[in-house]
């Protein structure tokens, strides 16, 4: 009799759960924005950074120089820094011929950074900006906002990517 009841109570609570959410579910597809990023962006880069903006400038450089790497494997796209070993995926927010912007976002208990570059692409150098917003957290409650813009320019240092060395001479080319 206890199986009877269990059976039942999968009947009237999971089953039409299960209806509702297939009935609400819309397949999408399409191309991904990473096909579009022109090849030029892919490759290591030598970046400065100089502040134009910040809501608080004793917490971040007022300029900078370091290096990207940029490569790419499928739909992925990963900015790399070849000094400090950091390493993250980034989505691409939009394409405009040699212009993209992509997002990164890290995030733990206590703070979530957004790193929004904006880059147009020019032979062997880019130009643009890149927003970082800190969102800083106590006991789930957003305490505070910093945020500061840096106007950046850069030269390529390398061909499409690292990646693209390494195949091309295991390869022969």
């Amino acid at each position: 009799m206890k199986y009877f009841w269990v059976i039942v109570l999968i009947f009237l609570f999971i089953v039409p759960a299960l209806q509702v959410n297939a009935e609400g579910m819309v397949l999408k597809g399409g191309v991904s924005l990473s096909d579009k990023v022109p090849k030029g962006f892919f490759g290591t880069w030598k970046i400065k950074s100089v502040m134009t903006y910040s809501n608080n400038k004793k917490i971040f450089n007022e300029q900078t120089t370091d290096y990207w790497n940029l490569s790419k494997d499928g739909d992925v796209i990963t900015l790399s820094n070849p000094v400090s070993g950091a390493e993250a995926s980034v989505t691409v927010e939009d394409v405009q011929g040699n212009q993209i912007k992509f997002t990164h976002i890290s995030e733990d208990n206590n703070a979530k950074m957004t790193e929004t570059p904006t880059l147009t692409l020019s032979g062997e150098n880019f130009h643009g900006t890149d927003k970082i917003v800190i969102d800083k957290f106590k006991n789930g409650e957003k305490i505070s906002t910093d945020i500061v813009i840096y106007d950046i320019s850069a030269q390529k240092i390398t061909g499409s990517d690292i990646l693209d060395l390494f195949y091309s001479k295991a390869n022969g080319y």
